[in-house]
């Protein structure tokens, strides 16, 4: 794994997260359809390779050249009356006034012909390097770079599978008798004006059926959804734009957004759709009907070792999928680990990835910190914490469900308001793993104010299990499952700071990391009814399970209260959101361009 770069908590760059994406887009373009395999040509052949596709695809009109079916071209009373294709645009042929460098930026030229970019850098004022090293300003400029070659990419999938339903068509209608040829070419090119329409179409709440909810936060609330025309079944999170405007937390949605869309990882939950109207903003999600690791443990109470085990083990290989991206979670809880269909978790919630805390969150974690300086802080044995973390799991339903909750998986130096690096994910990793072996986190206490003033003095309040009571000899550690967990929940300079390094740990000697998913078996599969069950969630109409949400139902009543409708996000706030994940319709037979209506592919954009 490439180490992630040491990040200031105020300071980072949410642009260059998604340069690469735009490559990757391309490549995985052009070698699903076998055009050059990625990486054995520069920028400049990608460019010209594009051109020529796209010339190669340009149909003018539709199947009426001799020199495209030189054996079964139809007769031009048929032919005149089908679609023909747009014209290549401008800027793809060298002759417009976009060019593509091999500094993966747009340049405009000048009229006299001369690009402003030299030599792969351009000549700025002082004054505009301020504004273009901004992270705003480069995540923009990324995502205008990434919209174009969408937009291309995009024309080349339409024109290819046009192409090829022309194809297929043909030849069907060449062994049709002439009294139904007529009847057959006006269904072909009313299927092929809803094609052109559903380009043309945004998304829109609207397309998504509600079927229950599974889920809510302070800012927003997640529905389980399906998609009306494709029958996808999703989890719906709506967000509020006046209050995620008011609250700060724009960033952050950006960057999970940011996230989903690049993410390409079976250990990450995948982002199908997103989208906004005037007042909120929709991310439609894969459905991972298992509910959460924190109901799992919460139901479970202490796992076994070799249970415990297996899933630490998927934990760090989805923490690294999300590394690998460049990103630092640095706030993982149980919480964000959801349980698949299969057994097998999935890490979600990117909101807070972008390695950015805003300067009021650091400074109130200081504040916090230096408030529990006074604090008495009861002495407990193992066996007591253990008891008062359970007994507060089971009294109050609100604990594990807290709005302002408390910091018990976060690293000291992210608290600190501290540089970091990715190594504060394994210290909440180690934290979530000592819960497992243990019923309760390492720095759990009665209150929140006792549980910060056990992160604050962490080292001394860090301590292994020991029982000696013959109830509680089951809960006694394996002395490689100790040391492993002291090397996640330690000083940054002693801490893992590689999944390599995890991997080579005794604890782990006997563990397929290739084929996690394959060589083992999951310790709890869902009993799932359909792929519509909800049930591993909470249910949203039973007063009970409501009872865990009145702080939060609290918190969204007084940020509702704050939100002034003179004061709204500017419209520019949330451009390039809108996201639709890829899907082939290739049609595969000629029967099929008759009597089959093709499913309608669906495009994606940035804009």
């Amino acid at each position: 794994m490439n180490r992630v770069n040491d990040m200031s908590p105020v300071e980072g760059d949410l642009g260059l997260q998604l340069s690469s994406e735009a490559d990757k887009k391309f490549d995985a373009y052009m070698k699903r359809h076998g055009l050059f395999e990625p990486g054995n040509l520069s920028n400049n052949d990608k460019e010209r390779n594009l051109e020529d596709q796209f010339n190669s695809m340009k149909l003018s009109p539709v199947a009426s050249s001799k020199e495209n079916y030189p054996d079964n071209h139809m007769h031009s009373k048929h032919i005149s009356k089908l679609p023909i294709a747009s014209p290549i645009p401008r800027g793809l042929d060298r002759s417009g006034e976009l060019s593509y460098k091999d500094n993966n930026h747009w340049s405009d030229r000048s009229s006299t012909g001369s690009p402003r970019w030299e030599n792969g850098s351009m000549n700025l004022s002082v004054e505009e390097m301020e504004k273009v090293v901004q992270p705003k300003v480069k995540r923009m400029a990324t995502i205008c770079q990434m919209f174009f070659l969408d937009h291309y990419f995009e024309q080349l999938h339409y024109l290819y599978t046009r192409k090829q339903r022309a194809r297929l068509f043909e030849e069907q209608l060449l062994k049709e008798p002439d009294s139904r040829r007529d009847e057959l070419v006006k269904r072909y090119n009313g299927r092929e004006r809803v094609y052109l329409r559903k380009r043309r179409t945004r998304i829109s709440h609207g397309d998504f059926q509600t079927i229950t909810q599974v889920g809510q936060g302070g800012y927003g609330s997640v529905w389980l959804a399906r998609k009306r025309d494709t029958k996808e079944i999703v989890a719906l999170k709506i967000m509020n734009k006046s209050v995620l405007h008011k609250m700060d937390e724009i960033r952050h949605v950006l960057t999970e957004r940011d996230i989903l869309t690049t993410a390409n990882s079976e250990w990450l939950v995948r982002l199908l759709y997103a989208f906004q109207d005037t007042s909120n903003i929709y991310l439609a999600m894969e459905f991972v009907p298992g509910g959460d690791f924190r109901t799992l443990l919460s139901n479970s109470g202490v796992l076994r070792d070799h249970h415990a085990k297996f899933y630490a083990t998927e934990m760090f290989l989805a923490i690294d999928a999300l590394h690998q991206l460049g990103y630092i979670h640095r706030d993982l809880k149980p919480e964000n680990f959801l349980v698949g269909a299969s057994g097998h978790i999935k890490l979600t919630d990117f909101g807070l990835s972008s390695g950015i805390i805003s300067k009021k969150k650091i400074e109130s974690m200081k504040i916090r910190l230096q408030e529990v300086n006074n604090v008495v802080v009861p002495e407990r044995s193992m066996r007591e914490r253990r008891q008062v973390f359970r007994t507060l799991l089971s009294q109050d339903p609100v604990y594990a469900h807290s709005v302002v909750g408390s910091p018990d998986y976060m690293a000291p130096e992210v608290l600190r308001g501290e540089n970091y690096n990715h190594s504060v994910d394994y210290w909440s990793l180690g934290c979530i793993m000592y819960e497992c072996l243990s019923g309760f986190p390492p720095f759990s206490g009665s209150n929140v104010n006792e549980t910060w003033s056990n992160l604050k003095n962490w080292r001394k309040c860090f301590q292994r299990p020991h029982y000696d009571d013959p109830r509680d000899l089951e809960f006694n550690w394996r002395d490689d499952a100790w040391d492993f967990v002291c090397h996640c929940i330690t000083d940054p300079k002693d801490r893992f700071c590689s999944l390599k390094q995890v991997m080579q740990h005794p604890y782990f000697s006997k563990i397929d990391w290739k084929n996690v998913r394959t060589a083992y078996r999951p310790p709890f599969v869902p009993d799932l009814n359909s792929e519509i069950d909800a049930g591993y969630f909470d249910d949203f109409t039973n007063e009970n399970d409501m009872s865990k949400y009145k702080e939060v139902h609290e918190k969204q009543a007084a940020i509702a209260n704050m939100v002034n409708t003179f004061n709204k996000p500017k419209r520019n706030a949330f451009i390039g959101f809108t996201f639709r994940h890829q899907k082939n319709s290739h049609p595969t037979s000629s029967s099929s361009a008759l009597s089959s209506p093709l499913s309608a592919p669906s495009f994606g954009t940035l804009l």
